[in-house]
């Protein structure tokens, strides 16, 4: 009887020990097969296409909006939405001297937005990305502001250039490519910049080809921290 017991326990511990053998380590956040795709300006005419990209290839997204195109793409914020992607901050207007013409403006900016976005879908979110990226125009006054206003600021380290090539996808596409396999080398995850305005559904549809066939994993922003900006990379993961 205690050898069928020590038996039976042997086998237990085996099966544990082969069980937890099984289960994979959680990737850290900036393991380097991640990629953290970004979508700027929307929505728009074009993002709907984009849309369809994303959900072909079941790929969430992150999309920072911009407030005045809100208003006619109501349907357009509640698919991004309903279709899992993360919806994040990108301030009212696209206009330089009047996002950063002031801390205060550009905090005010960000709670525009932040409030429409509340109002149409019932989520409150602080992820934000100042338009340009956070090194065009925020002095240390406006990160004081930003950060005491509760807003996390994130900008990327692969961009598209799409907003130059927009009639091109080669070289859009060759350049992500390119910053991806540096990435990769330098043992980081990628946040890809593209816009909902100037990245062709062509274009998305080729990167993600390419992305899935080198086994990356695509994912959102949701929950990552710390908040990825060109003040505060993030180290290569070790």
């Amino acid at each position: 009887m205690k050898k069928r017991v020590i038996l039976l326990m042997s086998i237990f511990l085996l099966i544990s020990s082969l069980s937890q053998a099984a289960i994979p380590k959680p990737k850290a956040y900036n393991d380097r097969s991640l990629i953290y795709l970004t979508l700027d300006d929307g929505p728009n005419r074009k993002t709907g296409a984009l849309l369809d990209v994303l959900k072909k290839h079941r790929v969430k997204a992150t999309f920072f909006i911009l407030g005045k195109n809100i208003e006619g793409n109501e349907h357009l914020i509640r698919r991004i939405v309903a279709e899992g992607h993360l919806i994040a901050l990108h301030g009212m207007t696209h206009v330089r001297e009047e996002f950063y013409e002031s801390p205060m403006t550009a905090v005010r900016q960000m709670k525009d937005v932040q409030r429409l976005i509340y109002e149409m879908t019932g989520i409150h979110t602080n992820m934000a990305r100042t338009i340009y990226g956070s090194d065009a125009g925020m002095t240390p006054a406006h990160w004081k502001a930003m950060d005491e206003a509760g807003f996390e600021i994130w900008d990327w380290n692969v961009g598209s250039l799409d907003h130059i090539y927009k009639k091109d996808n080669a070289p859009i596409e060759q350049r992500v490519f390119n910053r991806l396999e540096a990435n990769y080398e330098m043992n980081i995850a990628s946040i890809i910049l593209a816009h909902d305005h100037s990245m062709t559904p062509q274009a998305l549809d080729t990167i993600i080809r390419y992305a899935k066939e080198r086994d990356y994993e695509f994912r959102t922003l949701e929950g990552v921290h710390p908040a990825y900006n060109f003040f505060n990379p993030w180290e290569p993961n070790e």
